[in-house]
């Protein structure tokens, strides 16, 4: 699974081939957009649910991402939306324990500032929702509750390093620290509703527009 991670390594490789390269002296206007493919490897986390009466404790799985962002400034500093998605593996323990499997997919405003051309750090802020779907047994495929899309506020923080190939084309490879608020309905006042997950993404970045 860790192998997915460098699933686009070779796509990186073969747009780098054409891009331009940076050369000392030239000045280059920014990208009206930039447009963004990545993938991660999120580690394990658990969500208490007191709406179904069960405990999702969720395994590592690879996560992939889209994003779409706008420069803000020329200082790179760009802000846009963000969506991730992946199939989780997970022990759902209900009335009957289960091997299950259920989607985890996000949608995020995101800030995103990188320090300057070349190599360079990367911060990321963002907030919006992760989305909990289509839960299902491994065993029988049988549906678990809940049946319908259970959406909670989310908001996370990244760091990490990235390098500009040209004016239109970057890596970036960070960490993510993600925080999930779940609803308290029928939890007891000493179970906890957020829940927290790490992800190491790697990321290929596409600058459109521009001169």
């Amino acid at each position: 699974m860790r192998r997915s991670l460098f699933a686009l390594l070779p796509l990186v490789l073969a747009a780098d081939a054409g891009a331009q390269i940076i050369r000392p002296g030239m000045r280059f206007g920014e990208p009206s957009a930039w447009v963004s493919f990545g993938a991660a490897l999120t580690n394990t986390f658990d969500v208490h649910d007191g709406s179904t009466n069960s405990v999702w404790e969720f395994g590592e799985a690879t996560q992939y991402a889209v994003s779409l962002e706008k420069p803000l400034s020329g200082s790179g500093v760009t802000f846009g939306v963000r969506g991730t998605h992946a199939r989780v593996p997970l022990f759902y323990r209900g009335a009957v324990g289960t091997d299950a499997d259920a989607n985890v997919s996000q949608v995020m405003a995101v800030l995103h500032v990188a320090s300057g051309q070349g190599f360079h750090s990367v911060l990321e802020l963002s907030a919006g929702a992760t989305i909990f779907s289509n839960f299902r047994s491994r065993t029988t495929d049988a549906r678990l509750e809940p049946t319908s899309p259970d959406a909670d506020f989310a908001f996370a923080f990244a760091y990490g390093f990235g390098y500009n190939f040209s004016r239109t084309f970057a890596i970036d490879v960070v960490q993510d620290q993600n925080t999930s608020l779940h609803q308290k309905t029928g939890l007891s006042p000493n179970e906890a509703s957020s829940n927290r997950f790490t992800s190491t993404r790697i990321v290929a970045r596409f600058g459109l527009g521009g001169r």
